[in-house]
């Protein structure tokens, strides 16, 4: 009976070193994600103001992190409503039918300061892959996560109809920035 008892006990605790590690929440309040392109060759950003997902870290293994990032496209905010309202309509996100833009990391490699992360951008039901240096800080109580990538935004359909199809109007790259903040566990 104790040996068994010790056998159960002896497994829990080697348990408790195999558990996953556990997703955490970004923190939208500390968090940011920014696109930002040129309009008649003149740098335009806007920042979107609603976003969520979380993010799945271990600093011993950052080959194995794993995130997920919901964007809502109707908060995309160009300091101007009027603006705010065409870049959500059916000719640019069309968010009424795409609501979400969604961003999943499947992975980083490398080491150090020199990482890349992989993952799948999707935005208007159109789902591709993306890899881009990304940045991994701690401190204190939380992971610090910090990218850019450029993206061609005709790829995706954004303003690809009408005259915002011509490029010289709206140029094809979009800068994407993003800031995500997590409690470190």
């Amino acid at each position: 009976m104790i040996h068994r008892f010790s056998t159960v006990a002896a497994g829990l605790a080697l348990s408790v070193f195999t558990l996953p590690v556990l997703a955490a929440p970004i923190d939208a309040a500390q968090s940011e994600v920014k696109a930002t392109f040129k309009q008649f060759n003149v740098p335009v950003s806007g920042n979107f103001k609603k976003f969520s997902g979380d993010v799945q870290f271990d600093p011993a293994k950052p080959a194995d992190t794993k995130a997920i990032l919901n964007v809502d496209t109707a908060s995309y905010d160009l300091g101007d409503p009027e603006y705010n309202k065409e870049v959500a309509g059916k000719d640019w996100f069309d968010s009424k039918n795409h609501p979400k833009a969604t961003f999943v990391i499947t992975g980083v490699t490398g080491s150090g300061n020199n990482l890349q992360a992989t993952g799948d951008l999707t935005i208007r039901g159109i789902k591709k892959p993306l890899k881009f240096p990304v940045t991994i800080k701690t401190a204190g109580d939380k992971h610090t996560f910090t990218g850019k990538s450029q993206i061609k935004r005709l790829e995706y359909k954004v303003g690809a109809d009408g005259e915002w199809g011509d490029t010289s109007l709206v140029a094809d790259e979009v800068t994407i920035d993003f800031k995500l903040v997590v409690p470190a566990k």
